[in-house]
């Protein structure tokens, strides 16, 4: 789920009124266009407010108090839009068709996904409708683009954030982007791009030292050593397990200062993972199709931004029990390890679990007929 940044009121209408003037703002802009679907999908419609398009206010209470329209000067066109839907305002740096493949500049507004989980889908963009000029960077209007970003992950650092495209980051315009970072932030040198992001959207930015173990490194090693489990990558139409008690173990790496970890034995199946993007661990129970309607007990380690996977946008990996039950009755052999590891950790900052768990823990585990078990009071 989405961060809320201290002292921040975290309602839907709140979310929605911060989506509604940052939105607005953009529409002032006579150099953006908006882009409605994606070309992944087949289709985008562009419109072209030309600065002279009305974002009106609000009109319905309750869940659809995010809806919002906007008018098109003189034109009987308009488009609807639920903020309410909208869980981040996500500034964009990638390769386009539109820009015969050269980086464009957008901004994503990034919809809630199946369960109610952020998603990396988006149906409406704004994008700058020209960032070169004659095949050349228009300095002036990327750093203009930089320092909204910059404005916008200020006021609610929780709801913006900046993704720019590996492609990018190695490419020819990278220098250029740079520079224009440096000046829209007040930096008297051409940064990095950790540093870039980092002066940015310093919420979104990873703080992990890449010469200090990863924080999830002691939970990984106890989580891998539970019984009848799975490590799980889910990436789009890719599912991939790994049988915990067939790996051998975590392993590090070092080549030419780099480190990385592998699991698994290097001569057996093996996987390597990128453990310093893990800012959080949670523990999960919830009803599945896979366990027959019981509850699937997961282990999520869970990433700051995008991780890849289509159901849920921070999902990086997870370890899941593979057999919680015997018929309906709950395996507690299995089961009690996960409660254990929880008691263990629970009292890190950045150690979870979401409200079927912690309800399952104090009441005890249910029958596979009853995944919601008893309920107190």
């Amino acid at each position: 789920m989405t961060r809320t940044a201290p002292g921040t009121e975290d309602t839907l209408e709140a979310r929605a009124r911060f989506f509604h003037d940052a939105f607005a703002r953009w529409l002032a802009e006579p150099g953006v266009t908006i882009a409605c679907g994606r070309w992944a999908e087949g289709a985008i419609s562009e419109i072209m407010p030309m600065g002279r398009a009305t974002l009106l206010p609000g009109v319905y209470d309750d869940c659809f108090s995010g809806i919002r329209e906007v008018r098109l000067d003189a034109q009987p066109h308009h488009l609807h839009i639920d903020f309410g839907r909208v869980h981040a305002f996500s500034y964009a740096i990638a390769p386009s068709v539109c820009m015969a493949f050269k980086p464009s500049f957008e901004v994503r507004l990034l919809v809630i996904g199946p369960g109610g989980l952020p998603s990396d889908r988006w149906i409406v963009s704004l994008m700058l409708a020209a960032p070169y000029k004659d095949g050349v960077l228009d300095h002036p209007a990327i750093v203009a683009f930089f320092r909204r970003a910059q404005r916008d992950a200020a006021e609610r650092p929780d709801l913006v954030e900046l993704q720019v495209d590996p492609a990018v980051r190695g490419g020819p315009v990278a220098p250029q982007i740079l520079a224009a970072i440096a000046e829209a932030t007040g930096q008297s040198s051409v940064p990095s791009w950790p540093e870039a992001l980092a002066a940015l959207c310093p919420a979104t930015a990873s703080s992990a030292d890449p010469a200090s173990d990863p924080l999830c490194l002691d939970m990984l090693r106890q989580a891998l050593a539970l019984r009848d489990a799975s490590l799980v990558i889910f990436r789009d139409r890719a599912l991939i397990e790994f049988k915990t008690e067939r790996l051998d173990g975590l392993h590090r790496h070092e080549e030419d200062g780099y480190v990385s970890w592998q699991i698994g034995a290097q001569d057996d199946h093996h996987c390597h993972l990128s453990l310093g993007i893990v800012v959080r661990v949670l523990f999960s129970a919830e009803p599945v199709s896979c366990q027959g309607g019981g509850l699937n007990y997961t282990v999520w380690f869970l990433s700051a931004g995008p991780s890849g996977n289509p159901y849920r946008r921070d999902g990086y990996f997870s370890i899941v029990l593979n057999r919680p039950y015997t018929g309906d009755q709950p395996r507690l052999d299995v089961i009690d390890p996960v409660f254990d590891l929880y008691r263990r950790h629970r009292h890190e900052a950045w150690v979870d679990a979401d409200e079927t768990f912690l309800r399952v823990l104090a009441a005890g585990a249910p029958k596979r007929s009853e995944p919601d078990g008893p309920r107190p009071g």
